[in-house]
């Protein structure tokens, strides 16, 4: 939604078409951006949630039509072999250890167990690109 908000806010020249559905299984996904891409010949970039960004770029692929920009969410095995082969542009990346440590210190403040800190600060989101891909990453 944050998304879609500032989109809208920042270019509302532009037209957003969703996806949804496709529950980040390939098969599903495929089929849902190829009949998307196939309605909307304009259509040169993606901003993916979810999983199914093989299929998303196969769907592209398949139908000759290039995908400019392609921000996915997750370094996951998938993510990191797409950035490799520069087939995405940017994944946002967070550390989840990071976010269920915060959570349990949370938790373990409101009980007591440790002082009181400040204001908790978001959850820290890295851009990873082919370009700063971290080491650990690359080995995947």
């Amino acid at each position: 939604m944050g998304f879609r908000s500032a989109m809208r806010a920042r270019h509302p020249e532009r037209t957003l078409v969703e996806i949804a559905g496709g529950q980040g299984l390939d098969a599903t996904q495929y089929d849902l951006v190829r009949a998307a891409l196939e309605r909307d010949p304009d259509i040169r970039a993606v901003y993916s949630i979810g999983g199914g960004n093989i299929a998303t770029l196969r769907a592209f692929d398949d139908l000759g039509r290039e995908c400019a920009v392609f921000v996915a969410h997750d370094l996951d095995h998938d993510n990191t072999r797409l950035l490799r082969e520069h087939r995405l542009s940017a994944v946002l990346h967070h550390d989840l250890r990071q976010d269920v440590r915060e959570a349990c210190h949370i938790v373990m403040r409101a009980h007591g167990a440790l002082p009181p800190a400040g204001p908790t600060l978001p959850s820290a989101i890295q851009v990873v690109t082919p370009y700063n891909m971290p080491a650990q990453a690359t080995a995947v």
